[in-house]
């Protein structure tokens, strides 16, 4: 019998309880597969067990199957992906090309100047913001860590939704109770998540904009802080079948960008240790999204390597 699955024998025989169903690899076999259990067999009155029962089932074909369909998945994913960046790409270069082209024989016309300027920047901002998301999406840790007043932590999230979506009519209302609340996380990541969803409700309605976010602390039953951050907006809302979808990388209801806000935002809360949660409209309602943050000590967040 191998060394790792008798020292679990062992184990049983000695302490008799059964150890529940483990992965067993075998160190001479590494693309074997196999589940292994151990339970204590005890004749009655007996004050240890007299023998123990080792089953072990083999797995290989069948994690070999999964590993298939993840790999499949991940291919299906990273099409698509490579497909919908290279149309957003193209997206904003296509302004961009049209005035190159046009540039040395109407450069001194003031109208065409205005109009280069609103091509430049505006495209500019459409292929940073495309760069920041596949950053965010593929960071598995947080970078930095400070202290995070979330007053100042929205404010300058409202500001950067606004470079993308400008909105005189736009309005912010905050409400924490009149309790100051202090995160700790990545500051940069942190922000453009909670831009991202600001950048949404503005979209809900651009003309009047009126955002409220309420924050809420709580405690839960395993003695941790959190923060709730329920984030709402006057737009139409999600519909049942958006609120499930809108996590999923690349679905949007709107006819230009990748579809990745909202995907970009549930990474980063995840990898800060948080929970994004989407609610369906209720009747006489509107739709909201909430960001539950820890709030704790800043060493209990994954580092990068």
């Amino acid at each position: 019998m191998p060394q790792a699955l008798g020292a679990k024998v062992y184990q049983v025989l000695q302490t008799g309880s059964g150890i529940a169903t483990f992965k067993y690899q075998p160190p001479d076999l590494p693309s074997a597969t196999y589940n292994a259990t151990v339970l204590p067999l005890q004749r009655a009155g007996a004050p240890v067990p007299t023998s123990a029962l080792l089953v072990v089932e083999d797995h290989t074909l069948s994690e070999q199957l999964r590993k298939l369909e993840i790999e499949a998945a991940n291919l299906r994913l990273v099409k698509s992906m490579a497909d919908r960046i290279a149309h957003e790409v193209g997206n904003a270069m296509v302004p961009i090309s049209t005035h190159q082209q046009l540039i040395a024989e109407r450069f001194r016309d003031a109208e065409f100047r205005a109009s280069l300027d609103v091509a430049l920047s505006e495209s500019v901002k459409r292929v940073n913001r495309l760069i920041s998301q596949m950053r965010y999406l593929a960071r598995d840790a947080v970078l930095g860590r400070e202290s995070l007043p979330l007053t100042q932590l929205l404010e300058e999230a409202f500001k950067e939704a606004h470079r993308h979506q400008p909105s005189r009519s736009a309005k912010l209302q905050f409400e924490n109770g009149g309790q100051p609340i202090v995160l700790a996380g990545d500051r940069a990541a942190l922000r453009h998540a909670l831009s991202e969803v600001l950048l949404n409700a503005i979209q809900a309605n651009p003309a009047d904009a009126r955002i409220k976010i309420k924050a809420t602390t709580e405690s839960d039953g395993q003695g941790h802080d959190w923060v709730h951050i329920d984030v709402a907006d006057n737009g139409a809302g999600f519909t049942a079948e958006a609120a499930q979808k809108v996590p999923t990388p690349f679905y949007t209801t709107r006819t230009v960008g990748l579809g990745l806000g909202l995907c970009v935002v549930r990474k980063v809360v995840e990898t800060h240790q948080g929970r994004l949660s989407i609610f369906n409209p209720v009747p006489g309602q509107v739709s909201s999204i909430r960001i539950s943050l820890p709030l704790g000590s800043e060493s209990n967040l994954p580092a990068a390597n």
